[in-house]
């Protein structure tokens, strides 16, 4: 995985990602993302035990920063899982007090939770503050030091799908802020058409009297028109009241053209299908 020109691409086939960051990065980010939060209850037993939560978007807000980054981080990530995605990656779904409904992505940490076992045996150093002998059995028991594994067992593995998903989320937190921008510009100009569409229902209907035809006239005029353009105001969508007065100022003109033509048919005797002779003179 690449970026360029602040897009990120997938450079590698799945299951061949090279994460960027280092082991004590990775433990980090592992270490944060399966901290269970203490107010929340989850119905998933693999939720904060062996998926950690990486990213998050409230489906009703209308950010599409959040959207398009989590729509695309959730592909880039199943891409790495590979034939893994459906075992390493939970598209969840929970409900907050704060936004309503949000998407949490979700994704397996190690490759296997094995419970490895230290065959080490106990050790002891005398302690100052024991009050026995050196040689004594109770410094012993006061002084053992029992090994944590962190020398003797393995170190565990991490998913793919975990060093593509920590690879995008130090990005975001980084200097990143948008993971793909065509997917972006995309949606920005879908919520125009979408808002523009709207915008253009909402003024016909101040119009009761104009026909199924010229209501349909109307609207070729405004969406092929030059000034529609001027509605885009980017990721907020379209806006409505320029809209609305591109829409009656188009009206105008079309209904004045209109009057037009039925001026010079009834007044000035225009007919477009008569037939006209070349006289020589």
């Amino acid at each position: 995985m690449s970026a360029q020109g602040g897009t990120w691409v997938l450079t590698m086939q799945p299951g061949e990602i090279m994460s960027t960051l280092d082991r004590e990065t990775l433990n980090e980010i592992a270490a944060q993302c399966l901290t269970r939060p203490s107010n929340a209850h989850f119905y998933d037993d693999r939720l904060f035990d062996t998926h950690g939560a990486m990213l998050s978007w409230s489906e009703q807000s209308n950010d599409l920063m959040e959207e398009s980054n989590y729509l695309t981080a959730l592909g880039l990530i199943k891409g790495a899982a590979g034939d893994d995605a459906d075992a390493h990656i939970i598209d969840g779904s929970e409900r907050h007090f704060a936004c309503g409904y949000m998407r949490v992505l979700y994704v397996q940490v190690y490759e296997s939770y094995e419970d490895y076992e230290c065959d080490c045996e106990p050790t002891w150093e005398h302690e100052d503050e024991c009050a026995h002998d050196e040689d004594d059995s109770y410094c012993q028991l006061f002084c053992r030091i029992d090994c944590d594994g962190e020398e003797c067992l393995p170190e565990q593995e991490f998913t793919a799908a975990f060093k593509e998903a920590a690879e995008l989320v130090s990005y975001l937190q980084g200097d990143g802020a948008i993971l793909d921008d065509s997917d972006y510009f995309e949606r920005e100009y879908d919520r125009w058409l979408k808002d523009v569409s709207d915008a253009l229902d909402d003024a016909q209907r101040e119009y009761v009297d104009d026909t199924a035809e010229e209501e349909a006239a109307i609207r070729e005029l405004v969406e092929y028109g030059d000034r529609i353009g001027d509605t885009n105001e980017g990721s907020e969508g379209a806006n409505w009241s320029l809209t609305k007065e591109i829409y009656a100022d188009y009206r105008d003109t079309y209904f004045e053209e209109k009057a037009y033509e039925v001026y010079r048919w009834n007044v000035l005797g225009y007919n477009p299908d008569q037939l006209e002779l070349d006289i020589a003179v």
